[in-house]
């Protein structure tokens, strides 16, 4: 019988929650003890990762400098008491996994995920962090043609496509057809200016859309959206949350979901990021859930990803829309009998290049 081999899943920075799930399925599968070290806050809205994770070590920062520093040491001889040699970064960069890495024992092996791809283009923080880590994720095979790497980095894929699941039964939908956007209301993230326009050209179709995640309803961003809707009578075709979306509803609503929609544009703010230095949460949703994704036709052109979802300009939002709808059920099928999109054979690959050899079935 192989020797339990103690690894470390750490999320200090108290976010990138769905990229957590599949590392704990294929660590456990593997036959590892886990240990998570992440902030309460984020543990106890994740239920789901209890059953998986052998041992929680909860981690509060924002103490001040040198407090947050010392406490990324006693991470480490935590590691070292607990024979712990393998420590997977969820989210691999800024200031406190510098620290770790700099107070970190030689014989542990770091291994981090990079959520940001301009992280590699001159972060002199990330330098520092690269002297420990060798070995990253990063989450899309898209970013894996953008990288130049070191002879001493070696960089693979990973698309995190596992989500809770819950025997569920939709409700009566308030329309039709319901378009979903991942998370609240924000204007950083999402084109919001531009979708009321959009949303607009089907005020007279039967057609809902849902922002699933919190939008604070005393954000002045979230207050000035509802008024734009209401102004183009759109409210009573829009969703929001004015709480934090628990696991069992984001399943529920994202599986009665007919397309995902990013809500990203280019020469806006939402593409000075998304499809271009990092992957929009929508995407790994929709592959793991095998929701067609409702994407703007520029960005269909460049990634292999999105071979599979539909495509629209802006001047014919509409007509694109049912035309995609006719098709929704091909989109579908073509999500679910692509391997690549499979969760096991992503955690497989996930497993391979932390271990190095292929897991024996």
């Amino acid at each position: 019988m192989s020797e339990v081999k103690n690894v470390a899943v750490i999320e200090i920075g108290g976010s990138h929650d769905e990229c957590l799930l599949s590392q704990f399925f294929a660590l456990k599968q593997r036959g590892c003890r886990v240990y998570f070290i992440g902030t309460e806050e984020l543990w106890q809205r994740n239920t789901s990762f209890h059953a998986l994770v052998d041992v929680f070590y909860s981690v509060k920062l924002a103490q001040g400098a040198l407090a947050d520093f010392l406490t990324m040491r006693r991470l480490n001889a935590y590691f070292e008491s607990h024979n712990i040699r393998k420590v997977i970064l969820n989210t691999a960069q800024g200031g406190h996994v510098r620290n770790l890495c700099l107070t970190a024992k030689k014989s542990t092996e770091f291994i981090g995920i990079i959520h940001t791809l301009r992280k590699f283009n001159g972060s002199f923080t990330q330098r520092v962090i690269s002297k420990k880590i060798k070995k990253y994720f990063v989450l899309n095979d898209f970013f894996l043609t953008q990288i130049q790497t070191s002879a001493q980095q070696r960089i693979t894929s990973f698309y995190p496509l596992r989500f809770p699941s819950f025997d569920t039964s939709p409700e009566e939908r308030r329309s039709s057809k319901q378009i979903t956007i991942i998370g609240g209301v924000e204007n950083r993230r999402k084109d919001l200016a531009g979708s009321v326009g959009l949303m607009k050209q089907l005020v007279d179709a039967d057609v809902h859309f849902v922002f699933l995640g919190k939008s604070d309803p005393n954000n002045e961003g979230v207050q000035q959206f509802k008024e734009t809707l209401r102004e183009n009578e759109l409210l009573d075709h829009v969703n929001m949350y004015d709480h934090f979306v628990d696991e069992k509803e984001f399943d529920r609503m994202v599986k009665q979901s007919d397309f995902i929609w990013p809500l990203v544009h280019p020469e806006t703010e939402s593409a000075k990021e998304y499809f271009r230095n990092q992957i929009p949460g929508a995407l790994n949703v929709a592959l793991g859930y095998k929701i067609p994704l409702l994407v703007h036709a520029d960005f269909i052109e460049e990634w292999l990803d999105l071979r599979h979802a539909a495509s629209y300009r802006l001047e014919t939002f509409r007509s694109d829309l049912e035309k995609a709808l006719v098709n929704q059920g091909q989109l579908k099928s073509a999500l679910e009998q692509a391997e690549s999109y499979n969760p096991s054979f992503q955690e497989e690959k996930y497993l391979e290049f932390i271990f190095g050899k292929k897991v024996k079935k």
